[in-house]
């Protein structure tokens, strides 16, 4: 077919508000006629459990109304902006619908063809990725640094320098936010690297994992930033990319299958039990003057998005911690609430569905929660600061480096 001719088409189409898939999407989309309407995923769905179908009709609505012949796509708006991406309705959902896919679909759709239905909400960190390639502006290098090291010392943990070098065994990969607002978790993951001796380095410019940009839509800025990746740690010859965030470990692992690329991306979890072992961790570890008790919370991400085996590596390497008391919570799965950009979109519902696990938590006695995701663990902080809990929220790479320091 003619180009121009394509084009006039594709026109109508966005006019008419029809949605124009390639064949790899639409492939993904008739996945949801498999839904047998059964209603499953409506009873684990973490806004479900909030809304309680007043003003959202839950994931089984997506699957129903984009089954139909017309792919009015744009009647799901409600649906798919309220998704945090949980995963938890394809887990359990018995023909494996992957509505958390789908919704990244029609969200890119609606990005697409209708922008004026995008939320608001979702602009200044549109405008980050567009000027900086980050979902948040970039501190100053030298001020980044004194943070840093004012954070390690209260946390009583050493400054080690960056260290970027090519052909290094792994890349670290911290990921906007511990790059930017947590720089805390970025540094202890280095520490954590220089206690397993590591051949490791950083990115000289790091951008975004991409995340971001998929659960708004932005399909073009996730292509860039795809680009951008797959091409430095081509340059930097990494056989391993090691990771702190959940949402950038699992984003990155798309990434490098979609590609068929020759390195691997692991958690730093991952790293520790698959790469360095078990047993050797053990042997570096000594026996801490402070006795605690601390309790787990899987994220999303992790848990669901890469695998369930993630969680229990979690627990493996906190079980074999001197010192370090297990309290499990009922339900270390839950969602917390801030995924998806939900956080963004309604930042009333998502600290609605984190009151549970802030009451599962304190049931549980523990005087910690970890978490391995910044994302969860400022959701999970915030809650507990704004009850006046007693308990501390910390990054599960920060505890290790912690409890490897003896701080």
């Amino acid at each position: 077919m003619p180009e121009q001719e394509m084009k006039h088409i594709e026109g109508i189409l966005k006019e008419e508000d029809i949605m124009k898939l390639e064949p790899e999407e639409d492939e993904t989309y008739k996945k949801v006629e498999a839904c047998q309407n059964c209603g499953l995923c409506l009873a684990v769905c973490p806004i479900l459990e909030v809304l309680q179908h007043e003003s959202y009709s839950g994931p089984r609505s997506i699957t129903s109304e984009l089954s139909r012949t017309v792919r009015e796509f744009w009647k799901a708006k409600d649906v798919v902006y309220f998704c945090t991406q949980c995963g938890r309705c394809q887990e359990i959902c018995s023909k494996n619908v992957p509505v958390p896919k789908v919704v990244s679909l029609i969200r890119s759709k609606l990005f697409e063809q209708r922008r004026d239905l995008v939320p608001n909400s979702f602009e200044p960190m549109l405008e980050n990725l567009n000027e900086y390639g980050l979902a948040f502006e970039p501190m100053d290098k030298e001020a980044k640094i004194e943070s840093a090291k004012g954070r390690l010392e209260m946390l009583g943990l050493p400054y080690v320098p960056d260290k970027v070098k090519s052909n290094a065994e792994v890349l670290y990969f911290p990921g906007c936010q511990a790059d930017n607002l947590l720089p805390e978790i970025r540094e202890s993951a280095k520490l954590v690297l220089e206690k397993l001796g590591a051949d490791y380095t950083l990115l000289p410019d790091l951008k975004c994992c991409s995340l971001p940009a998929i659960l708004m839509g932005d399909s073009e800025m996730v292509d860039k930033l795809e680009k951008d990746f797959l091409e430095k740690v081509k340059n930097l010859g990494a056989k391993t990319v090691v990771t702190t965030c959940a949402g950038c470990t699992a984003t990155l692992e798309g990434i490098r299958q979609r590609n068929n690329a020759d390195f691997e991306v692991k958690h730093i979890i991952e790293y520790i039990i698959e790469d360095f072992g078990r047993e050797k961790f053990e042997k570096l570890l000594k026996n801490h003057p402070e006795h605690i008790s601390v309790t787990l919370h899987s994220p999303c991400h992790l848990d669901r998005h890469v695998g369930k085996y993630t969680t229990d590596y979690a627990e493996e390497i906190l079980e074999i911690l001197p010192n370090v008391e297990i309290k499990r919570l009922e339900d270390p799965e839950r969602c917390c609430g801030a995924g998806g950009l939900l956080n963004l979109y309604n930042p009333q519902i998502s600290r609605v569905i984190i009151k549970k696990e802030i009451e599962d938590i304190q049931k549980s006695g523990a005087q910690t929660v970890v978490t391995p995701c910044p994302l969860c663990l400022v959701q999970i902080d915030q809650a507990l600061f704004k009850k006046k809990a007693k308990t501390e929220a910390l990054d599960y790479t920060v505890f290790l480096a912690k409890r490897l320091y003896g701080a």
